[in-house]
């Protein structure tokens, strides 16, 4: 797992969420989704205004190249 700050441009170590019932469930599926689908290899999740989001990955070795390159370079260290 890697939780990464793109402003700061640095993995961090943890982070808190604090979502409503409804974003708790979008996550979850939008997550489920991800896992059963690899391929897809990232979705965003967001409030029901739009003005927060969460981007979630999943990452293969199989499906690296979707990437860019930053995110690779992360995913290797």
């Amino acid at each position: 797992m890697k939780i990464y700050d793109e402003k700061s441009k640095r993995v961090m170590t943890s982070v808190t969420l604090f979502l409503t019932p409804d974003e708790a469930v979008n996550l979850s599926k939008a997550a489920a989704d991800l896992a059963k689908n690899p391929q897809k290899h990232h979705n965003h999740v967001t409030n029901k205004d739009c003005d927060n989001e969460i981007t979630i990955a999943i990452y293969t070795p199989e499906n690296m190249s979707k990437f860019d390159k930053e995110s690779q370079e992360i995913l290797a260290a």
